[in-house]
């Protein structure tokens, strides 16, 4: 894939079979209703369906419904079925941070629209998507926003609930529903869409937590992922100069794009044109070496922290529990 190449702006054709079963549901003849033809039962999982034509059947069925809230309402409705093989992946996960960890790996096989990033918030995380790859409309985003809290639940716990959740889209006449069924507190007209979850949630335990199975699942989700458009080999070139910069200070973008050539405005931008950022790129190299060093060698958390870029291993603790949903400790117990 050319480094310049845009999104593919793609979700599962499984998403548009639920907006015909949640219509079916009605009462109403979906089939005729809708302008798109209805996908069989045994599509395959992966985002094969143009984000167009996806808020062009969000659109049409709002309006026969009279229903502005209609992605909150089918959003519910959303089963691990619609979400394929991430959604078993996500299952066999051992807490809700493992599962987020690998939603975010693998989140181009159900939303290939605009990148998910985690960021740290406090004791917790941000699960966050821009505006910078397009806006999709409040009907999409509020769909898989609230499918995802609701998936989550199902994991873990009916009550559970984010911190907080914002939107970038208008605010709607009515917000009270939003606020019932986050639990939290909503807001919109926002920078990002944002959902906050505290430390503690992320430590929920999943019911149906199965590492055997996780094994044979990510296999299959890798596979999945390898037949999508390769990453723009300009990541692999950022990752390594980040690599060599860890041991002497925390990278600096300002430090990789000179030794690329380029003006810090050149290079964010060509990064996110490939759908990621600088921050999240150096995460990742952190995160590939911490657990190599957790796996193969017996330094301590001081010693790995200090090579990595961290000014103390607590910080590169708080780290490491918002990319795995478990401590360095842990990581290295199990894996050992």
């Amino acid at each position: 894939m050319p480094m310049n190449a845009p999104h593919r702006r793609r979700i599962p054709a499984s998403f548009a079979l639920a907006l015909y079963e949640y219509l079916d549901a009605k009462g109403l003849d979906s089939d005729a209703l809708l302008p798109h033809p209805r996908p069989t039962t045994n599509i395959a999982l992966n985002a094969d369906l143009p984000i167009d034509d996806w808020r062009g059947l969000l659109d049409c069925a709002a309006g026969h419904l009279n229903d502005p809230l209609l992605g909150l309402h089918l959003g519910q409705t959303l089963s691990l079925r619609h979400v394929g093989v991430l959604g078993y992946v996500i299952m066999a996960s051992q807490n809700l941070g493992e599962a987020l960890n690998r939603l975010d790996r693998y989140q181009r096989l159900v939303y290939d629209v605009t990148p998910m990033a985690i960021r740290a918030s406090g004791g917790g995380v941000e699960l966050v998507w821009d505006a910078e790859h397009g806006r999709p409309g409040p009907l999409v985003d509020e769909t898989a926003i609230t499918a995802l809290v609701h998936l989550c639940r199902g994991l873990t716990r009916p009550g559970l609930s984010p911190a907080y959740v914002s939107f970038i889209n208008p605010t709607p006449a009515v917000t009270r529903e939003y606020t019932e069924f986050f639990g939290c507190p909503v807001e919109f007209e926002q920078v990002d869409t944002v959902i906050r979850l505290d430390a503690q949630t992320l430590l929920e335990p999943l019911q149906t937590a199965d590492p055997a199975m996780l094994a044979i699942l990510e296999e299959q989700a890798d596979a999945l992922l390898a037949r999508l458009p390769d990453q723009s080999p300009l990541i692999d070139e950022v990752r390594r100069r980040i690599g060599r910069l860890l041991p002497d200070a925390s990278p600096e973008i300002t430090c990789v794009a000179e030794s690329m050539d380029l003006s810090v405005r050149t290079l964010q931008r060509k990064l996110t044109a490939a759908g990621t950022s600088f921050l999240k790129e150096v995460a990742a190299v952190r995160q590939e070496i911490a657990e190599r060093y957790l796996r193969e060698t017996r330094l301590g958390l001081v010693d790995i922290a200090l090579l990595l870029g961290y000014s103390e291993h607590s910080a590169f603790t708080r780290s490491f529990i918002r990319w795995t949903g478990m401590t360095p400790q842990a990581y290295r117990q199990r894996h050992g």
